[in-house]
């Protein structure tokens, strides 16, 4: 039997702009399960009829609110709660915006993670010797008795606007993983990153992250990317295109991150008559070791794409 998944969505954007790289992540979403979909923000009309057009969006509002992620996150619980609808999902997902992706198909990771045995789940986690393990908080799976649980509920209903980033972290990011293992729930991830007193994983070393199977890359961690070319191998050319403009509209450091794409360079042509009939073109990554070759027919039309590591 199929599972049945529910997104609670937390977005932000400081201009109010719902742009490609987050209709990315909604479009991947509803190919899992349904959305509900809460900004901190305000936005016009015409920028959220492009999240409510998107399919298994369920429901979707941007406001401000102030109450940052987690404020959101109460708020498409309590509609989702409201509209008789937690008892009808397998899985419930708290899930933001903070990062870049789904760079690939997260169907079988999420397969997998739900396959555990456990009741708490995420992408990874982290601990230091000053808090205790939480999943973070921007992917985090609840299964249905504790997304349904009464603890829940409280724990939904008095989340509040806080004077300080690590007031948040301590009572929602870590309050909620810790409260729910309290509770004698189990909790497993997708990579742990158990070395948090010396580097914190997803932000310092998001290259790491990606080649130990992360799907995502966090925004404020694109900055300790070698640049933007190291995505290739990971998602489309596409995505990447639309990674870097939004990093450049939301004034992150261009000159870090700007994607460096070498050169393609005639490999190989057949031709006929003097006329070229198939043509492949060759564009060499060095630095990841890694050969793209695009092969076109007439030297005009696509084909197809190789990716080849040396």
């Amino acid at each position: 039997m199929e599972i049945k998944r529910l997104f609670l969505f937390a977005g932000y954007d400081a201009q109010g702009i719902v742009d490609n790289t987050l209709l990315h992540y909604l479009r991947c979403l509803s190919g899992y399960g349904d959305i509900v979909f809460v900004m901190d923000n305000d936005a016009a009309e015409s920028e959220v009829d492009k999240v409510a057009s998107i399919p298994n969006v369920l429901y979707a509002v941007a406001t401000r609110h102030g109450e940052y992620d987690f404020g959101s996150y109460k708020r498409a619980y309590d509609w989702a709660d409201k509209n008789g609808l937690l008892n009808k999902y397998d899985w419930v997902y708290l899930v933001n915006d903070s990062v870049y992706g789904p760079l690939y198909d997260i169907r079988p990771i999420l397969d997998d993670l739900e396959s555990r045995g456990v009741d708490l789940t995420g992408m990874i986690d982290f601990s230091n010797k000053c808090t205790p393990v939480q999943v973070q908080s921007w992917f985090v799976g609840l299964s249905r008795r504790v997304a349904t649980s009464d603890f829940m509920h409280v724990f939904m209903k008095n989340i509040r606007a806080q004077s300080d980033k690590q007031l948040i972290v301590l009572k929602y990011e870590v309050g909620l993983s810790q409260i729910i293992l309290h509770h004698g729930y189990k909790m497993s991830t997708l990579i742990k990153d158990e070395n948090g007193d010396v580097k914190h994983l997803i932000y310092d070393c998001p290259l790491e992250a990606l080649k130990l199977g992360l799907p995502f890359v966090k925004k404020g961690a694109v900055a300790n990317l070698p640049g933007l070319q190291y995505l290739y191998p990971y998602t489309t050319e596409k995505f990447v295109d639309d990674v870097y403009h939004n990093i450049t509209r939301s004034g992150l450091s261009v000159a870090v991150i700007e994607p460096e794409r070498p050169r393609y360079n005639k490999s190989y042509r057949l031709t006929l008559l003097s006329i070229p009939l198939v043509t492949i073109y060759r564009q060499r990554h060095i630095s990841m070791a890694i050969t793209c070759y695009k092969v076109y027919l007439f030297d005009f039309l696509p084909i197809f794409k190789i990716l080849t590591k040396r």
